[in-house]
């Protein structure tokens, strides 16, 4: 179900225990983060373990999660995300029920989550069987084709006898 998506191509620097490493010049194993933007919610990726704002980051970078098959998912589970940050900043949790009731959320996100993950399973077979379907049809549409351009060839033939 998870793809890496390599924003460069030729990167394959690995250490001795198999970890996809950055391409600093003193390169570290790359660190899993998840992405909050709308253009990419909630898709875990690997990266640089330096700080975005700091000069040492290099362009090392790979998702791990497939993209969103379409703009609706993406903005689903955004707005799942902005509604959980919202939740969390709302409620500062001073006693047992209140981290008892954001775990519930959590769990309900969660939930949601999955469901979303097998929608987008679904949506995904569902679309190669069209893309099956579509291509036998192409090929039927080519062989009528060449039926009806023989079929006219031998009426042409019939009639200039």
């Amino acid at each position: 179900m998870s793809s890496f998506s390599f924003k460069s191509k030729t990167h394959k620097l690995k250490n001795e225990k198999g970890q996809y490493l950055c391409e600093c010049e003193n390169p570290l194993p790359l660190v899993l983060r998840k992405a909050t933007t709308l253009t990419n919610p909630a898709r875990r990726f690997l990266c640089c373990p330096h700080p975005s704002w700091s000069e040492n980051q290099c362009d090392a970078y790979y998702f791990i999660d497939d993209e969103f098959p379409s703009d609706y998912y993406k903005y689903k589970m955004y707005n799942l995300m902005q509604q959980a940050g919202r939740q969390n900043k709302q409620k500062q949790p001073t006693d047992n029920t209140q981290i008892v009731e954001m775990g519930n959320d959590m769990h309900l996100l969660n939930k949601q989550i999955v469901e979303m993950g097998n929608d987008m399973h679904l949506l995904k077979t569902e679309f190669m069987n069209m893309e099956k379907e579509l291509k036998e049809c192409r090929k039927n549409v080519v062989f009528y084709k060449r039926l009806v351009m023989v079929m006219l060839v031998f009426v042409i033939l019939y009639l200039m006898k």
